[in-house]
C-alpha cells in the first residue's frame, strides 16, 4: 500500500537520515585520510594502491632488493661483488634488526615541520642522514629508533653510545648504528647480505670499520701501540653472551676502575672511540670484527687507506654530501619505473611516425 501524498513514511525518513550520515562519514574520511597514490606494480597484472610513504617505498624498491643470499650484486661502479659459497643468512631478519640513531639534540627539521616549514634544500646533514637510515629500515622491514639521550656532565656527548646500545640490544638480535653523517650507500641492499659478505659470525659482538691510516702521519688515528683505531660511526652490534659485558666495560671505562687513565678520553678526541681503541678491544679481541676502511668508512675521493665507503659512507668533512647520497638513492628507485614506461612503451606513450609532414 502506497503512503498517502503529503504523509512521510517512517522507512523513507530512516533511509534519508542514513544516507545523509553516510555522506558525512565518507566526506570526513576523505578529508582526513592521506591521498592515495596509484603506482604500477610491475611483474603482475594488478595495481597496488599505496596509502602511506611506507607502502610507496616498498613498491619502489620491490624490484631493486636482492635476496640476502643472492650470489652477486652490482658494485655501483660497473663491477660485481660476490658472496662466499655458503652464506649464513638466507632470509630477512625483519624486526630482529634495529636501525638506531642517537643524539642529545632534537632534529632541526622537526621544529621546522611543526612551524609548517619543509624544504629539502635547507635541512641540514643531520636530518638528511637520519632520513637515510629511517628509509632503509622501512624498505627492509627493520625496526627503527631515534633515541634522544641526556648529555653527560663530565664527558663528551658521544659517550651516550655504549649505554644506549646496551639498553636497546636486549630486544634485538642485531643493532645497526650510524652517526648522522654516515649513510647506507645502497638503500636497496639488505643488512643480511652485508653480514654474509663480511662473514659476521655468531661470536662477533661488535663490528666496526678501521679508520684511515697514513704512513706519513702514523700517529694519527692510532692508539698507543700504533694500531689503527676502529671508527664508532658505524657499528653492527650482535646480541650474544659477551656483548653486554663489552658494552659495560666500554661505558665504565672513563671511571678508571678497570682501565687506568681511561678518563683521559672523557672529552678529548676521539672520545669513546679512543677509549674503545686504547683499552676495550684488547680484552675482547675474539669478539670484535674489524672491517677494512674501504668497506664501511670514508667516501669517494679519499685516497688514504682507500676509504671509499663501498657499503657505508662516512662523511667526516664535507657533510653536505650526506643529502646527495640520499637523493641519489631515492632517484634511483623513482626513475626505474619511469625508465620501464618508456622502454616497454607502457600505455603506448611512445609514438613512431612514418614521415615528417603535417597531415
Amino acid at each position: 500500500m502506497l503512503p498517502a501524498l503529503g504523509v512521510r513514511s517512517p522507512l523513507l525518513t530512516v533511509a534519508v537520515a542514513a544516507g545523509f550520515l553516510l555522506v558525512l562519514l565518507f566526506g570526513f574520511l576523505a578529508w582526513h585520510s592521506p591521498p592515495s597514490v596509484q603506482l604500477p606494480y610491475y611483474g603482475s597484472s594488478s595495481y597496488q594502491h599505496p596509502t602511506s610513504y611506507k607502502d610507496i617505498l616498498n613498491v619502489l624498491y620491490a624490484d631493486l632488493k636482492p635476496a640476502p643470499d643472492q650470489p652477486s650484486i652490482d658494485d655501483g661502479d660497473g663491477g660485481k661483488l660476490e658472496l662466499s659459497a655458503r652464506p649464513r643468512y638466507r632470509k630477512g631478519l625483519g624486526k630482529e634488526v634495529l636501525i638506531l640513531d642517537l643524539d642529545t639534540r632534537p632534529l632541526g627539521s622537526t621544529e621546522d615541520y611543526r612551524n609548517g616549514q619543509y624544504n629539502w634544500r635547507k635541512i641540514n646533514h643531520v636530518s638528511g642522514g637520519v632520513f637515510n637510515h629511517h628509509t632503509y629500515s622501512v624498505i627492509h622491514g627493520y625496526d627503527y629508533k631515534f633515541v634522544q639521550a641526556p648529555n653527560f656532565e663530565d664527558r663528551h656527548p658521544t659517550w651516550i653510545k655504549p649505554s644506549a646500545l646496551a639498553n636497546e640490544l636486549k630486544k634485538y638480535k642485531f643493532i645497526v648504528f650510524l652517526d648522522a653523517d654516515a649513510t647506507f650507500r645502497f638503500l636497496h641492499l639488505p643488512i643480511e647480505w652485508m653480514l654474509n659478505y663480511w662473514d659476521i659470525q655468531p661470536h662477533h659482538s661488535i663490528t666496526m670499520a678501521l679508520d684511515p691510516w697514513d704512513p706519513k702521519e702514523p700517529q694519527y688515528n692510532s692508539d698507543r701501540f700504533n694500531r689503527t683505531y676502529t671508527n664508532t660511526g658505524f657499528m653492527v652490534v650482535q646480541n650474544n653472551k659477551y656483548t653486554q659485558e663489552i658494552l659495560r666495560a666500554w661505558h665504565e671505562c672513563p671511571e678508571d676502575t678497570r682501565y687506568a687513565n681511561c678518563s683521559e678520553w672523557k672529552k678529548p678526541k676521539f672520545h669513546e672511540q679512543s677509549a674503545f681503541g686504547e683499552f676495550v678491544r684488547y680484552d675482547y679481541e675474539k669478539y670484535i670484527k674489524e672491517l677494512p676502511c674501504a668497506e664501511a668508512n670514508g667516501f669517494p675521493g679519499v685516497t688514504v687507506s682507500n676509504c671509499q665507503g663501498r657499503f657505508i659512507r662516512h662523511y667526516w668533512f664535507d657533510k653536505s654530501l650526506v643529502k646527495r647520497d640520499f637523493a641519489d638513492n631515492i632517484m634511483q628507485a623513482l626513475s626505474l619505473p619511469i625508465q620501464r614506461v618508456f622502454s616497454e612503451n607502457i600505455g603506448n606513450i611512445v609514438v613512431q611516425t612514418k614521415e615528417n609532414k603535417i597531415g
